[in-house]
């Protein structure tokens, strides 16, 4: 069975290669989401620990009665056929199978270290030797918290980012993607803010065969006022500061600043890198945005070095393909 990785806020797994993320929603915190194949299904989802923690075990029962309630509404009956301990991750964890129209099959854990209460919901017809082994599978390359950055990986791309940005905005259509995440620092009288884009077009040299194999070109005559937008910035002008090798291809890199606001004033810092990688026929844009915002009779002070050090690391983890 040939495996590809998969990973979505704060959780890393392998699972078949024609498995496919079809629903997602939520961020690091609290959120959910959905593969699935032919015949399979597999859910992940997570909400936060609470303040004063529950056992484990108070958390199926409450659980299981939900899942009951919410059933009878729809005139359904839900039965347990089986409940036993388990371990998933080295994390102490509960097993559930209920049977109702079709039988679920549930794996529920508190992960302490990411701050999560976790249930892997399986749905597999036929349930055979296959089967198991998939689930088997899954669990044991199933990391759900990371030492010191999340990995997004998926549709053969895959980059890090710090733990600390969550999921803002995700976007999958035919032939593109776009995916935000964002860090709010907010005080009394100071807001930083920070966000990471990426964004990918298929079939670059049929959708843009003007500009695709010039990057610079591209990002100017496809992509800016589009991520003007998405900034709120309309009056802000990138200049170039240079190229980078990504995987053997050519990236453009540009960085702008601006200054604006009446009574709180802001300043702001953006780095992107656009690229076209051949062995995807795709276009890459990946961009930084760092601000920092702060009533006009107080100083503001953007840390740079931070911003571009954040940057860098981004884009040396990307892979495009």
């Amino acid at each position: 069975m040939k495996l590809k990785e998969i990973g979505w806020n704060g959780f890393l797994v392998k699972v078949p290669e024609e498995m496919h993320l079809t629903r997602q929603g939520g961020n690091a915190e609290k959120g959910t989401f959905l593969l699935e194949s032919e015949g399979y299904v597999t859910e992940l989802s997570w909400n936060p620990i609470p303040k004063k923690p529950k056992p484990l075990l108070s958390l199926v029962e409450t659980f299981i009665d939900r899942t009951k309630k919410e059933s009878k509404k729809k005139k359904r009956k839900v039965t347990l056929k089986e409940k036993r301990d388990t371990i998933v991750n080295t994390h102490e964890a509960v097993y559930l199978c209920l049977k109702s129209v079709i039988e679920e099959r549930y794996y529920i854990w508190q992960c302490k270290e990411s701050g999560r209460i976790i249930s892997a919901r399986f749905i597999i017809k036929p349930f055979d030797e296959k089967a198991r082994l998939f689930i088997k599978q899954f669990l044991s390359t199933l990391r759900c918290h990371m030492k010191e950055k999340n990995v997004w990986s998926l549709m053969k791309m895959r980059f890090e980012a710090p733990k600390s940005f969550l999921l803002s905005e995700a976007k999958f259509e035919v032939g593109r993607a776009h995916i935000v995440l964002a860090e709010n620092k907010l005080s009394a009288f100071e807001e930083r803010t920070k966000r990471i884009y990426v964004n990918y077009f298929s079939m670059a040299n049929i959708v843009f065969k003007d500009t695709y194999e010039d990057p610079d070109k591209w990002f100017e005559k496809n992509h800016f006022k589009n991520f003007k937008k998405s900034l709120k910035k309309w009056r802000i002008h990138f200049e170039t500061s240079g190229e980078r090798k990504l995987e053997g291809h050519k990236a453009v890199i540009k960085q702008a600043r601006t200054t604006s606001g009446v009574y709180t004033r802001s300043t702001d810092l953006c780095s992107i890198a656009c690229w076209y990688c051949q062995e995807m026929n795709r276009m890459y844009f990946l961009a930084v945005y760092s601000k920092v915002a702060r009533p006009i009779f107080l100083k503001r002070r953007l840390e740079e070095e931070e911003h571009n050090k954040l940057f860098d690391e981004i884009l040396e983890s990307f892979k495009c393909h």
